[in-house]
């Protein structure tokens, strides 16, 4: 068999197996996310958390309550003295950050407590335009859903260097969600670390 021809056939094989090692790390790092509990965290200037989706088949979306309101279990413990709610606009015209904000507010969280960045479209832009409301923050905890902290961490590095302490939190998931749903946002987490890592921005 020619050197070409072995590639032909085990690269495939390669690629599938490099990627299934992907999926576990993801799940793994998502299960490390999920055990960090509240009293872990150490004191810090602000917490950002991380856009998601408004609506989900109509409703409004579980996820991203969820995401706020451990955001705002953090600002009650007396972890963080302001949150930063950083998502752009849906394509059925809501805007994450302005919806996060009025469940914040719902949560007991005072509004000059919350600052909104409203246009991001990714995570990479949730980092970067988030920048601006934590310019004086050198001490930031990122709030999201446990398969996605890992990412955005790695990215909040990239970004901010040693300018910022970072702590990660996902705090309790009330989404409610089949093992399937969480199977496919681990799968679609895992290729976003795919494309993060070839085209990184």
């Amino acid at each position: 068999m020619n050197k070409k021809r072995y590639m032909l056939l085990y690269l495939p094989v390669a690629l599938a197996l490099c990627w299934f090692l992907l999926l576990i790390w993801v799940y793994v790092s998502a299960v490390s996310a999920r055990r960090i509990t509240i009293e872990e965290i150490q004191p810090a200037d602000a917490a950002l958390v991380l856009g998601n989706a408004v609506n989900k088949n109509g409703r409004p979306n579980p996820c991203l309550r969820s995401r706020v309101a451990a955001a705002a279990d953090l600002y009650h413990a007396g972890k963080v003295p302001k949150l930063v709610v950083s998502g752009g606009t849906d394509s059925d015209g809501s805007n994450e950050a302005r919806h996060m904000k009025a469940i914040a507010i719902e949560l007991g969280v005072p509004e000059s407590r919350i600052a909104t960045e409203g246009k991001s479209e990714n995570t990479y832009e949730n980092i970067l335009f988030s920048s601006i409301p934590l310019t004086n923050n050198s001490n930031v905890v990122i709030v999201s859903a446990d398969y996605h902290l890992k990412r955005a961490r790695w990215l909040a590095d990239k970004q901010w260097g040693h300018e910022k302490n970072l702590q990660v939190y996902s705090g309790i998931d009330d989404c409610d969600e089949k093992t399937l749903d969480y199977s496919r946002k681990i799968v679609r987490e895992s290729l976003a670390w795919v494309k993060a890592s070839v085209k990184p921005e």
